[in-house]
């Protein structure tokens, strides 16, 4: 899990939200927004994309673990992560990998 420092508060998500650029890559899409104070991170899983809070929360704790194992960011932005469904049957390393 990252630390609390690492992770977007909801006025900064839904700033992100707002003014950010959207990119994809195949297991999700994500909306950043550079250049900000500092680095940090926030993943959002729909309950189109996972039905079960189970599901939603593994995504999201998947995410969040990988995302942990990144010690140098090049650029300060804040990026929120939006998984696809096919993250649902990916392993976690091929999720650290697509990071």
């Amino acid at each position: 899990m990252l630390k609390s420092k690492d992770r977007l508060r909801f006025r900064e998500v839904k700033n992100v939200f707002e003014k950010g650029k959207h990119r994809t890559a195949s297991l999700f899409s994500f909306i950043f927004l550079a250049p900000a104070d500092r680095t940090a991170f926030a993943v959002t899983v729909s309950k189109k994309n996972a039905k079960k809070a189970v599901d939603r929360n593994k995504i999201r704790r998947r995410i969040y673990s990988a995302l942990s194992g990144i010690k140098k960011y090049e650029t300060k932005a804040h990026i929120v992560f939006v998984p696809k469904k096919e993250i649902i049957k990916t392993s976690f390393e091929d999720i650290q990998k697509e990071i």
